[in-house]
């Protein structure tokens, strides 16, 4: 085995073997890429590739606060209804075209399609246009206080520009193709190979902001010539490969395997998102018998969080039990309405009051379906758990294996067709899931919903009074009531926190601590 392990190790450097003197940094990254488009698939993989090879007009610091990127300066009205932006001179596209408000308007018109925020400002929007030889202007029906926020924030969709002629006439729906962005990297399409590697070089046409990088935000300078992203989806083969020098960077080190890691000279093993990966469980309120708010709020009753964290981490120490949908730690966190979700009743009066319950609500026997994604660990595991839970319960659990890759596509499918879905589980990070306008999972907007598509008035009445209110304390006072509404509708299911560290060898300097992404500028490689 050992052996073997070594030989596929020498076969995959020999596959991605730069050319001589090249600095080339080699990372296993968590799943395969298998869209270019960020505002098809809101896949992390897909999200981080865009952050190579796009730039955005605003980029979130490490505070929080949205700084220019794109933009150069920008003003408001009086009034707060008219902002006015200039772009930063210099901004070409990897293949010497100029960057210009032609192509900021058709990419933000496409991200107000898509993105929760983005659907916000449409609403609100009297006009986008051109606003002299390099800028443009946003119009406003109403005052929209978080706009600047909007614009830099880094989860969900963040405004990425691309080529106007790239995006001309492609509705959101259809996926974009063209990789040509305005970013510090660009992709290699002729050497990408699917489910192998995708190669990223530097691109010398791309002109850093001055500032010291801060998040997602500043001066993205690359000291790398070329960043390899090679899929190796077994945990110890990923580890022997990164103590050999095969690799320099592992994304999610193997929570089996971080014990040995630290004890291991010449690695570093730092979680470079504070607050750690939220596990949210998304339930398909299109799929019968989950349209039923009592069916949804019962699966509750099967999740425990202490199991799930103790199959992924191994400990209790590196995983936080937690019902608040915006995460624990965050300033809008709240386990308000989690009574069930964190009752500490022994497991028969939890089974048998959640099988009672899914009863009472109109269950029958049906199979519930639940997609489990076998290559990731931390939904994988936590998702045996609930399987086994709810076979114990009596629920007709049908588990259904399949690649992460294979859910973000399936996961899109709606009702009981053939492929349909009722359960699965994903992660968001610390940025992604605090705030309860802009959060990708906190939507119940219907069809504009991420994927279960919770559907309920009130809950975006609240969303929407939180988003214009300007007390903080007034804003926490409905972040609590958002909470308590959405565990009361059944809106999704936290799974707890988890501290995932990322690995690398001590020869990187310049890693950054970026919540919910890893980015490759700013790194250097010494030897």
């Amino acid at each position: 085995m050992n052996a073997l392990r070594t030989a596929l190790c020498a076969a995959l450097f020999a596959l991605t073997a730069p050319a001589f003197g090249q600095s080339t940094l080699r990372a296993v990254m968590n799943g395969d890429l298998r869209s270019l488009d960020p505002l098809w698939t809101i896949a992390p993989q897909t999200r981080i590739h865009a952050y190579m090879v796009y730039d955005t007009l605003f980029g979130t610091d490490e505070k929080g606060i949205s700084r220019p990127q794109m933009v150069d300066t920008w003003s408001v009205s009086p009034d707060k209804l008219t902002y006015r932006f200039k772009l930063r001179d210099g901004l070409r596209f990897s293949d010497g075209a100029p960057v210009t408000p032609t192509d900021v308007i058709a990419s933000l018109k496409r991200w107000m399609l898509v993105d929760s925020a983005g659907q916000y400002i449409a609403e609100a929007l009297a006009a986008l246009e051109a606003d002299g030889d390099n800028g443009f202007a946003i119009k406003l029906k109403e005052p929209f206080p978080q706009l600047i926020y909007a614009l830099g924030k880094p989860s969900a969709v963040p405004t990425f520009i691309f080529p106007a002629r790239a995006i001309d006439g492609l509705p959101a729906s259809k996926q974009l193709t063209d990789p040509t962005g305005s970013g510090p990297f660009i992709f290699k399409r002729d050497e990408w190979v699917a489910g192998s590697k995708v190669i990223y070089v530097k691109n010398p046409g791309y002109k850093p902001r001055p500032e010291p990088p801060s998040s997602i935000s500043g001066g993205k300078v690359v000291y790398l010539d070329r960043v390899e992203w090679l899929n190796i989806t077994d945990p110890t083969t990923q580890t022997a490969a990164l103590k050999t020098g095969e690799v320099d960077f592992i994304q999610f080190a193997p929570f089996d395997l971080v014990a040995d890691l630290r004890a291991t000279k010449g690695l570093v093993v730092h979680s470079l998102w504070p607050l750690g990966i939220q596990g949210q469980m998304r339930l398909n309120w299109t799929n019968p018998p989950m349209d039923k708010q009592g069916i949804r709020v019962a699966i509750q009753n099967f999740v425990h969080q202490p199991d799930m964290i103790m199959a992924v981490m191994g400990n209790l120490k590196d995983g936080q039990v937690c019902g608040a949908l915006m995460m624990c730690g965050s300033e809008m966190g709240s386990e308000a309405g989690t009574e069930l979700l964190l009752s500490k009743d022994p497991e028969p009066v939890r089974l048998k009051r959640g099988m009672d319950m899914m009863t009472a609500a109109g269950y029958k026997g049906e199979p519930i379906i639940i997609m489990d994604a076998t290559d990731q660990v931390m939904q994988h595991n936590a998702t045996l758990v609930l399987a086994e839970a709810m076979r114990k319960a009596g629920v007709n659990v049908d588990l259904q294996t399949v690649e992460w890759a294979t859910i973000t596509a399936r996961r899109t499918i709606r009702g009981p067709a053939p492929n349909g879905w009722h359960i699965f589980l994903t992660t968001g990070g610390q940025v992604a899931s605090a705030n309860p306008a802009f959060s990708i999972q906190a939507p119940a907007n219907c069809d504009k919903a991420f994927p279960g598509w919770p559907c309920d008035a009130d809950h975006e009445k609240m969303r929407l009074a939180w988003l214009k209110e300007s007390d903080p304390v007034k804003a926490k006072v409905l972040a609590v009531e958002i909470q308590r509404h959405a565990m009361e509708i059944g809106l999704a299911i936290p799974y707890g926190q988890y501290l995932s560290p990322a690995v690398w060898r001590d020869s990187l300097e310049g890693v950054l601590d970026v919540p919910e992404h890893v980015i490759f500028w700013n790194i250097k490689k010494k030897g």
